[in-house]
């Protein structure tokens, strides 16, 4: 076999797609390129495999910043009722006050 001949079958390959080839390979009609066949078939299952798992981490990645920003959101959204129930508590004793005051007069 020559490096002529595998380009050809793997030129073959590519216009045929994989399940074409991979048919082909199992009725056993490649003939003696059926090595490169096989060899393209292997490439093209690493290669979707590793854009798989980029596919993978990316989506993980844009999980946890997805995450990182609820939490962001969800620490400022707690520090906003803090400072809300303390100004209430400080309304509620302010309330207090004048009417404790305004008792005061009265007596």
């Amino acid at each position: 076999m020559t490096t002529d001949s595998r380009e050809d079958v793997r030129r073959e390959c590519e216009k045929l797609g994989e399940h074409t080839v991979q048919a082909r390979l199992e009725a056993g009609r490649f003939g003696a390129g059926d090595v490169f066949a096989w060899e393209w078939l292997l490439e093209l299952h690493y290669r979707r495999r590793r854009e798989g798992e980029s596919e993978g981490r990316e989506q993980l990645e844009r999980a946890l910043k997805a995450a990182e920003e609820s939490a962001g959101a969800a620490r400022a959204a707690a520090a906003g009722a803090r400072s809300a129930a303390r100004w209430t508590m400080v309304a509620a004793l302010a309330a207090a006050a004048a009417v404790i005051i305004s008792l005061a007069k009265y007596w």
